[in-house]
């Protein structure tokens, strides 16, 4: 049986990550600019968008081929259009339409993914004259004239979600024969929490994402810069992070090679966790094990710079 068939067989909801996709500027630096006078400067902002959207495409498809069913990357935070100048938010205004452009429903197709936007509905408060809107729009057309089957694997892109303002909007758009419905539903279960969780889970990822996407599985970020950021509001907003086992890479994430990530989705699907159920760690812990993490610990707590985690781009195993 291959690695993607053990995945399949053992999530047959559909193995489900949140990918959020950080130093894609430095990923085209280091990889396209690094012999140039000065690196940093990206002098054609078209090749940079031409060259991360392959990037995208290839990453997505080395998730696919490797069992996956949905991804939910995050491409774009709503901050990013203030808090990194004017010139920047014109220019990523137009680079993100790339997602919805013919070389991108190649992919699309070639993968066998339907494409669903979340958090666009952010992006249409903005004066309709507006390159914001205007770029929500498209999106939101594209997405209204793709025709969805079922059974097909599910390429979710985030873009400048606000998940407080979608779940408002969304209560404000359902009747109140849905409400009671979902009501009757977590009464039903009042005295199991964790049903009242998915119960909740399923009304509000349905109304935001437009599909019916399991609960994710594992998170995939970046520690590049020494320190851990969670960078998807909407599918943290959704689960509260329970349920997530979180992996960072120390270096940009399109650097990821298909051998990293069948070790990562092999550690998430098959790995043994060091876990009890039990009211303590009874029988889980030797005498060996116990005084060994406890000379770990204590070497670590004299490091001041422990805590700031990985060093940037030193590549190391996912554990």
């Amino acid at each position: 049986m291959s690695f993607a068939d053990r995945i399949r067989e053992r999530y047959p909801e559909g193995l489900t990550g949140v990918f959020a996709i950080g130093g894609t500027r430095t990923t085209f630096i280091l990889d396209q600019n690094r012999d140039k006078e000065d690196p940093g400067h990206i002098d054609d902002f078209a090749a940079h968008g031409v060259y991360l959207l392959e990037r995208y495409l290839e990453f997505a498809d080395m998730f696919y081929s490797l069992g996956g069913q949905n991804m939910i990357i995050t491409a774009f935070s709503f901050r990013g259009f203030y808090n990194r100048g004017k010139e920047y938010a014109q220019f990523l205004t137009q680079e993100l339409l790339r997602l919805i452009s013919p070389r991108a429903v190649e992919g699309y197709k070639a993968m066998d993914a339907d494409i669903y936007f979340v958090g666009i509905d952010s992006l249409l408060l903005m004066p309709e004259d507006s390159p914001i809107h205007q770029m929500g729009q498209a999106l939101a057309d594209f997405q209204a004239n793709w025709d969805y089957q079922e059974g097909r694997r599910k390429l979710i892109w985030e873009i400048a979600s606000v998940p407080l303002f979608s779940f408002w909007q969304s209560d404000l758009e359902q009747n109140m024969k849905q409400h009671l419905a979902l009501q009757a539903e977590i009464l039903e279960d009042s005295e199991n929490l964790e049903a009242v969780y998915r119960h909740l889970y399923r009304y509000y990822s349905r109304e935001v994402y437009g599909t019916e996407v399991p609960m994710p599985h594992f998170y995939l970020g970046t520690n590049k810069s020494g320190d851990l950021k969670w960078r998807s509001p909407m599918p943290l907003a959704l689960s509260g992070g329970d349920y997530l086992r979180m992996f960072f890479t120390p270096y940009p994430t399109l650097f990821i090679t298909p051998e990293v990530m069948q070790t990562m989705l092999d550690d998430l699907a098959f790995g043994k966790r060091f876990f009890s159920d039990k009211t303590d760690y009874k029988g889980k812990y030797t005498r060996e094990l116990a005084q060994a993490e406890y000379e770990r610990v204590m070497e670590l707590r004299q490091d001041p710079n422990a805590i700031l985690g990985l060093s940037r781009y030193v590549p190391v195993e996912i554990d």
